[in-house]
């Protein structure tokens, strides 16, 4: 009896971005005919939106003696937090970002017992928390006081305002998509308010006239660019626009992201994966 080498059937799968994809599509099997089928029972806590992140120095991807730790990762490079694949900063990722939101970030004190995340806070809720003095600002950042109403930014929890683009990641080999989240905070604020500026810049013929498209209509390039100020260095993100989507495809996947967003469907996201690097004036690990 002769035993097939492994891999020698065209139909055996590949893995594509953590993704199973068969590199011929077997004739005998109409995978349409059931498409999206098994996953009937899942709701939106099934699902966690990987984060797309730019590595620091003191990343845990970057630190062999950490859990998370990818081989040849260094800083710089851009990560998915979910599969581990990276990809070189300078030449970046596409990107179709097809919603936004502005959120604050509730972590405990860095290195205390009551470390780590402690919730999502709408912008709302904290103009008023500011209003009756629940949270006080101290040097331009957002405390909750001590029971003695005394702030101590080593003992006291905080508040980190962060901007979340959700938008679709293009292989650019394969032209595959899939989700993720990229959390700007803290010095990559001003970069969340030029991707909107761009977004927003954007103008095509349609009925006459010129018109705004959708945002997920935009292929934007991401890359990393090394910053710095006088408390340190880090690496940043960059944004530039690569014109529209041509693929039908990326385009009704990305409208379909966009109207999962709006209706809290497109899956959970999971901040305490951020590593407990709260967002600072010079970032450490992910933003």
């Amino acid at each position: 009896m002769t035993t097939k080498p492994k891999g020698s059937d065209k139909t055996d799968p590949a893995l594509v971005n953590g993704t199973l994809v068969p590199t011929e599509e077997p004739a005998s099997i109409d995978f349409s005919a059931d498409e999206g089928s098994g996953m009937e029972g899942a709701g939106v806590e099934a699902f966690a939106i990987p984060f797309l992140g730019a590595l620091q120095k003191l990343s845990p991807q970057c630190d062999e003696a950490d859990a998370k730790y990818i081989a040849k990762a260094k800083a710089g490079q851009l990560v998915n937090t979910v599969t581990g694949q990276i990809w070189d900063g300078k030449t970046g990722v596409l990107f179709l970002p097809v919603a936004y939101q502005r959120r604050f970030l509730r972590w405990g004190p860095r290195g205390a017992a009551n470390s780590g995340f402690k919730g999502e806070v709408m912008p709302e809720t904290v103009l008023g928390l500011v209003a009756s003095g629940t949270v006080v600002e101290l040097e331009g950042r957002l405390y909750y006081p001590l029971p003695d109403g005394v702030v101590n930014e080593k003992k006291c929890e905080r508040l980190a305002e962060v901007r979340n683009h959700f938008g679709l990641l293009i292989d650019e080999a394969t032209q595959a998509h899939y989700p993720v989240l990229l959390v700007l905070s803290s010095t990559q604020i001003k970069k969340s308010k030029l991707l909107m500026s761009l977004l927003s810049g954007v103008k095509v013929p349609a009925g006459g006239r010129m018109v705004t498209p959708p945002t997920w209509a935009n292929k934007v390039r991401v890359t990393t660019v090394a910053e710095q100020n006088d408390k340190g260095s880090w690496y940043g993100y960059r944004f530039a626009l690569e014109g529209l989507v041509t693929n039908a495809d990326q385009y009704k996947a990305a409208k379909a992201f966009h109207e999962a967003v709006l209706a809290g469907t497109g899956g959970t996201v999971n901040y305490a994966d951020m590593d407990d690097k709260q967002p600072s004036e010079v970032p450490e690990g992910q933003f």
